[in-house]
């Protein structure tokens, strides 16, 4: 609802104004004020979208009321009201750029029309700020995207202290911080949330600014890409933490996916939380980010949803030898048929594997499949496509409670009445496995794939796949479809007239403002900017 200020020296004409508005309904919170003194004294205490003023009116008169007003706020729609229609008064009304200039007594029609003129000015002025604001909001993320990538790839300001000029070297830093102002008192830590589903290219525009605006601390938020998003916090100095400040940042956690379940559609959705520990400067920063990446990786030994600390991360590989040595245990149970026994052994064998997450998740699938092949070696009943068939159930499986539960699953439904093993997969199906996933997205890149329905066609987890991914290309798998789809996209720009939002949707992003985002982050250049032969 807008305002209005009604400015008159005469009650019963103030009245009748009034009695106009509120007689049509219409949707103006309405003030008044009996001489210029007064309406001036009250706009400069309140906001004020319309000024209806008289313009003769004992000392102060409407002309002088509204230049004093147009200095003090200049967005003011102003409309004068009055008896007198001489051209002196009309040219001074147009160089105070009045909209209307209104004579009494006042017809309805023109009344009307002038206060829906003035009401409809204000809501395109609005909308055009909305979309200013928006667009304002676009250019800062991406940019500070761009400037984080290079801080944790390339390390831009380390490189600036090598040159010699330690003052260039704080701005990248300075510019992804919440304060932008950093010290050697400040500490920071990092969020990095972490979606299933393809979340925050699509989010709503003020996801971002009501999150910035809930959380506790002075915050910094960078869209990675379309599953994840980091968090920057500003956070007391060390001496001023509390004892154990872990604890608060776990809760932290948890209120965040809880916050962001309340909001983002579908309401299902899940997030899981990584919280890093405190840092200082780039250097540290960059250090927390690889431990990110550390637990993005092993996603597979915790539950979709949780909270975790990169300080939990282990410093020391698994005991390979105790593991080995609970299987030759297990082997023994099932040869004798001691089922129960088996499931006991291996819930114990399970809690040490989900309390250290430095095995890698094949080699506890392997676990898993050996298991089942000491089963099938002591069944007396044959089943040819049970070893497929819990080979298949046991790599698809996307995080560590769920194999459990096949596992148990298997003991219970099966127990000794299992049929003969099937070799396990060589090693060098790896690089066929990665190969295939390459012809996917080559072949599929403009529909809508994933990370799970990728795993999905490769019978995976998606976390295991994407850690295979890393380690034989160098690069994660939404990165390697993010570039196919730019350099596609590039090239039809170069080769083709076809309009730049048909091209976004060839290459696989509905959303036209996020590809144009991913582009320029990616090439430096807007999609127009590359089509007309600006190239790096």
């Amino acid at each position: 609802m807008y305002s209005i200020l009604i400015v008159d020296d005469e009650r019963f004409e103030r009245d009748g104004v009034k009695f106009l508005i509120d007689k049509y309904g219409l949707a103006l919170e309405v003030a008044e004020a009996a001489s210029g003194e007064e309406a001036l004294q009250y706009i400069s205490e309140h906001p004020v979208d319309i000024l209806l003023t008289d313009i003769r009116m004992r000392e102060m008169d409407g002309l002088q009321l509204a230049e004093q007003v147009r200095g003090l706020r200049p967005s003011v729609k102003i409309i004068f009201l009055s008896a007198y229609g001489e051209f002196e008064y009309a040219q001074k009304a147009i160089h105070l750029q009045a909209i209307q200039y209104i004579l009494k007594p006042v017809d309805v029609t023109n009344f009307l029309d002038v206060l829906m003129k003035a009401m409809q000015m204000l809501e395109e002025e609005e909308r055009t700020q909305q979309s200013l604001r928006q667009e304002s909001r676009k250019s800062i993320q991406w940019e500070k995207h761009r400037i984080l990538a290079d801080l944790l790839s390339s390390g831009g300001d380390a490189e600036a202290v090598a040159a010699g000029d330690p003052r260039q070297a704080l701005l990248p830093w300075n510019q992804v911080l919440p304060n932008g102002n950093p010290s050697g008192e400040r500490r920071y830590r990092m969020l990095m949330l972490d979606t299933r589903q393809r979340f925050f290219d699509s989010a709503d525009p003020e996801f971002e600014q009501s999150l910035t605006e809930w959380l506790p601390y002075p915050s910094s938020i960078i869209n990675m890409n379309e599953y994840q998003s980091l968090i920057l916090l500003e956070v007391e100095a060390e001496a001023e933490e509390p004892a154990e400040p872990e604890e608060r940042f776990v809760q932290l956690g948890r209120d965040i996916m809880a916050w962001f379940k309340a909001r983002s559609q579908p309401s299902q959705q899940e997030i899981s939380v990584i919280v890093s520990e405190t840092f200082r400067d780039a250097a540290g920063m960059r250090d927390e980010y690889r431990r990110v990446e550390a637990i993005l990786e092993s996603k597979f030994f915790y539950e979709e949803g949780g909270v975790r600390l990169t300080a939990t991360l282990a410093e020391q590989p698994g005991d390979t030898q105790n593991i080995e040595q609970t299987l030759e245990e297990m082997n023994g149970l099932i040869e004798r048929g001691e089922f129960g026994l088996v499931r006991t052994r291996f819930e114990t064998l399970f809690d040490h594997l989900r309390n250290s997450d430095q095995f890698s998740v094949i080699y506890v699938k392997y676990i898993c499949s050996e298991i089942v092949r000491a089963i099938l070696r002591s069944a007396k009943a044959k089943d040819p496509d049970f070893f497929k068939r819990s080979l298949e159930t046991i790599y698809k499986t996307a995080v560590l409670k769920d194999l459990r539960g096949v596992m148990i699953a298997i003991f219970e439904a099966y127990g000794a009445q299992l049929a003969p093993a099937s070799p396990t997969p060589p090693p060098e199906s790896v690089h066929k496995v990665v190969a295939d996933v390459i012809q996917i997205i080559e072949r599929e890149y403009r529909s809508e794939l994933s990370v799970e329905l990728i795993a999905e066609r490769v019978y995976l987890t998606p976390s295991y796949l994407s850690h295979l991914f890393v380690k034989q290309t160098g690069l994660s798998l939404i990165k390697y479809l993010t570039m196919h789809r730019l350099a596609k996209a590039k090239a039809l720009l170069q080769e083709t007239n076809r309009k730049i939002i048909d091209i976004s949707h060839d290459v696989g992003y509905a959303n036209f403002p996020y590809f144009c985002t991913l582009f320029k982050n990616y090439y430096g250049k807007t999609p127009t900017q590359i089509r007309e032969g600006n190239l790096p």
